[in-house]
């Protein structure tokens, strides 16, 4: 008897490890100031938490909801950005992180305040959470009638077939409502992203004034439309499949987020979105992997100890030949040479087919994955003055950082190994993206000297 209940507690421990979910990997190790949370978020973090009957228990009681709420989704594997946020939700007044609805926007704010989660993941549950409270709050929606609602350009549109996807409202478990709505929006020829929504809406109206849709149905879809679901510009399947699958992979010890004192107020907040940002919009998991072992490849070539050109006078391997041998600098030039070949030929799979990938995405892919320090990339900025030396390298540098890695500040002593690399790879693409010169696909890429 003993035996078996010995067998059968291995067999669910087996199980249970199976859907075990490394919550750290949601944890922010790449960006130590937010550009998402507002300062309006920190005060209403600050209140919540400060006020919270947990106090010292509070942390790793949100790390638990959020160990709980990702080890469900991978369960009924699922990437439902509704289903996600129900469920973080219903584990939260669960473990009496929060007593109601009101205290989630709180909540995931402490998370990202805490660093328990990135901003693109806090940017994705805030977005959710918005549409989930409206969804749930119908009654005081009303019915609106667009200009023009009937046009020629609707008029052949098949609305039963059209709204056939919603005949039953996804339960965002095995169906998710943003990608049904995604689905349908396919079918609607449209000069931009403005022009579609105006003719969601015209279609919205038609169907729900001809009885195709119910009013719940109708309020529902003008929800998602309004909350602009089609423009959001990283979703949960992309980003789960990046942190699980590419995330700190390379590294062989993983940063933690110990923030430096440089200052962060004085950097530029021109681009809307951070390197890492178009990294998780652009690519997928595979694809960062392949960028970041472009990097590597490279530092591998410069940091050879030797390298040498061989001719070989005759068919066998005995006869005359001669070794040149390169000097660092030329290995230098050599490895860079190579980074464009292997750019210019990976440029012509069809994974990478008109991505138009650049050297900082190569960068940017070599931070995500761990190959990449953030204390090399703070050391590697600095070689700025060094070709562009009439910007001020303070300014130069805080810029680059922002945009690479959403914050200018730094983490951890580097090791000093692929700076070199690093150097040379960001100072090349300066130069080449001024000669209007990058990586041809086309050109012959078995060519590199």
């Amino acid at each position: 008897m003993k035996k078996i209940v010995l067998l059968t507690f291995a067999v669910l421990m087996t199980i249970a490890d199976c859907y075990s979910f490394d919550v750290k990997l949601l944890a922010s190790n790449k960006e130590s100031y937010s550009r998402e949370l507002t300062k309006l978020d920190l005060s209403n973090a600050n209140i919540w938490s400060s006020r919270h009957p947990l106090k010292g228990d509070l942390k790793s009681k949100a790390i638990n909801v959020l160990s709980s709420t990702f080890n469900e989704m991978e369960r009924i594997d699922t990437n439902c950005e509704l289903g996600l946020v129900e469920r973080l939700n219903s584990d939260a007044k669960h473990e009496g992180v929060i007593a109601d609805d009101s205290e989630m926007a709180a909540f995931v704010a402490y998370l990202r305040q805490q660093n328990l989660i990135d901003d693109i993941l806090f940017r994705l549950l805030m977005d959710s959470a918005d549409v989930k409270k409206d969804l749930a709050n119908l009654e005081s929606r009303g019915i609106y009638r667009p200009r023009n609602a009937w046009t020629r350009q609707n008029s052949t549109t098949d609305l039963k077939s059209f709204y056939a996807p919603f005949k039953t409202w996804p339960d965002d478990q095995t169906t998710c409502t943003l990608d049904t709505y995604y689905t349908i929006s396919q079918n609607i020829e449209s000069k931009n992203s403005t022009d579609r929504d105006i003719q969601i809406s015209k279609l919205n109206y038609i169907a729900f004034n001809q009885g195709v849709i119910d009013e719940v149905t109708y309020k529902k879809l003008e929800i998602l439309r309004e909350h602009n679901v089609l423009g959001w510009s990283i979703y949960m399947k992309r980003y789960v499949d990046i942190i699980n699958n590419a995330k700190d992979k390379l590294a062989k010890n993983p940063e933690t987020t110990t923030t430096s004192s440089f200052s962060v107020e004085y950097v530029s907040r021109k681009e809307k979105i951070t390197k890492r940002g178009v990294l998780y919009i652009t690519y997928n998991s595979t694809q960062v992997m392949l960028l970041s072992q472009l990097l590597e490849k490279t530092a591998k070539r410069m940091e050879a100890k030797s390298s040498s050109i061989h001719w070989q006078y005759g068919d066998d391997a005995k006869d005359d030949s001669e070794v040149y041998i390169l000097s660092p600098l030329e290995q230098y030039r050599l490895a860079i040479k190579m980074l464009k070949h292997d750019m210019a030929e990976i440029m012509r799979s069809d994974a990478f087919k008109n991505t138009g990938f650049t050297y900082e995405h190569i960068i940017a892919a070599a931070y995500e994955t761990g190959f990449v320090k953030s204390a090399e990339l703070d050391h590697v900025l600095k070689f700025e003055d060094f070709w562009n030396p009439k910007v001020d390298r303070r300014k130069s540098y805080e810029n680059f950082a922002f945009q690479v890695a959403g914050s200018a500040s730094v983490f951890l002593p580097p090791p000093f190994n692929i700076i070199a690399a690093m150097g040379l790879v960001i100072s090349q693409s300066v130069i080449i993206s001024k000669q209007d010169s990058k990586p041809d696909p086309d050109d012959n890429w078995n060519v590199v000297i």
